[in-house]
């Protein structure tokens, strides 16, 4: 059995008893250790006031001794110089009370708020306008240029002879150009599938052709209820079947494959694929006469076809389609244009004596090409690339004198 010994009344009295220098007792003389630390700042401080060149001189010197926060007995010292010497023996000197506060000594450790130096960045140089371009005015008879028209807009031969639309396209569609379809869709033919060729002929080809032209003026859901029984047109039916039209429409092709260039090689065109057809057409618009007033202006073909080229204009009547730049007349007729692939500038498609003006305003230059100079036409154009700055810069490109 552990004895256990009880505590008397003496006992419990004399542990109870407050030893000398305890915390309690220094609780006691907080009032008087503060009254000190209060006397001392108030030393230092007026020293400094008086003398301002030592704060200014001595602010940063080595003998400046901050004491971390983390200190409880620690004080700011100031080291002695020639103009402080009574702060420093006042500060040297020990405390009358037995020990500091730590909280108090907290509180007159903290060190003075310093101002930041000022940093005064540089002022920035004024920039200098450009010179303008002065205009001296001077008072002279203005004699207007002679702007009379003198080419000649009157339609020829064998303009003037076509008796039906059949004959005006004809004239566009000539033997040659059939021909060369024909050609190359055999060749495809044989291209994709040696065992089944297809052998195209002239003939065909036509009616192909006329039969496209009539989807267009009788449009259906799906091609195959034109030959419908019912719903179908009699002049298709009785021209073509609707397996020899969906032949044709498989292995129509207007150029040879073996002379595409892939894209990232020089040559490379994106509409290879209907080029011949595309120059074919371009030089039979370029050779009907031209009329006084022509404008460039863009044109949409209409179209929702999933491809690369197809457009979206919103300020356009037909919004989705492909891009058309074109010359054209004040009657609508169309002289020279141009499919819109792409912002492309190629150095090959200038003349040696054209100025490089930008992919869209070389569009416009390219299409006036075909324009007779020295006939004082009149050209409008409603692009905003192509103002009358750059006109006056490819002046040279348009071979005009101003």
């Amino acid at each position: 059995m552990s004895r256990r010994k009880n505590l008397n009344s003496d006992d419990i009295q004399q542990f109870l008893e407050i030893p000398s220098g305890s915390e309690d007792d220094l609780e006691l003389s907080d009032e008087d250790s503060d009254d000190d630390l209060i006397r001392i700042q108030d030393l230092v401080l007026n020293e400094v006031e008086t003398c301002p060149e030592v704060l200014q001189d001595d602010f940063f010197d080595e003998n400046v001794s901050i004491p971390s926060p983390r200190s409880s007995s620690s004080m700011l010292v100031i080291q002695p110089t020639s103009s402080s010497s009574n702060t420093a023996n006042v500060a040297s000197q020990p405390s009358t009370s037995r020990q500091v506060n730590p909280r108090s000594s907290r509180v007159a450790s903290r060190p003075q708020a310093v101002p930041t130096p000022r940093i005064i960045s540089p002022s920035p140089q004024p920039v200098r306008p450009k010179p303008k371009r002065e205009y001296i005015w001077r008072k002279m008879d203005f004699q207007p240029p002679d702007t009379t028209f003198a080419g000649v807009d009157v339609l020829e031969q064998p303009y003037t002879t076509f008796e039906s639309p059949l004959q005006y396209f004809l004239h566009f569609f000539d033997d040659d150009l059939l021909d060369h379809i024909a050609e190359e869709s055999t060749k495809y033919s044989i291209q994709k599938d040696c065992s089944k060729p297809v052998l195209v002929t002239k003939t065909e080809l036509k009616k192909y052709l006329g039969i496209c032209l009539l989807l267009g003026l009788v449009p259906q859901p799906n091609i195959r209820m034109l030959w419908n029984s019912i719903l179908g047109i009699p002049l298709i039916i009785e021209t073509m079947t609707l397996g020899n039209f969906e032949k044709l429409r498989n292995v129509i092709h207007f150029n040879d494959n073996i002379n595409y260039k892939p894209r990232g090689e020089p040559g490379h065109d994106r509409l290879f694929r209907i080029r011949p057809l595309l120059e074919t057409l371009r030089k039979k618009c370029q050779a009907v006469p031209k009329r006084e007033t022509l404008s460039v202006d863009e044109q949409m073909c209409a179209t929702k076809a999933c491809n690369f080229l197809r457009q979206y204009l919103p300020n356009k009547p037909h919004k989705w389609g492909y891009k058309l730049l074109v010359l054209c007349d004040d009657k609508g007729f169309a002289y020279d244009f141009e499919i819109y692939s792409g912002a492309e500038n190629d150095p090959e498609l200038r003349l040696p004596d054209e100025c490089d003006l930008g992919a869209s305003s070389n569009i416009v230059v390219r299409l006036c090409r075909s324009v007779p100079r020295n006939q004082k036409s009149k050209i409008k154009t409603f692009e905003k690339c192509f103002n009358l700055s750059i006109f006056k810069r490819g002046r040279q490109a348009f071979q005009i004198k101003w």
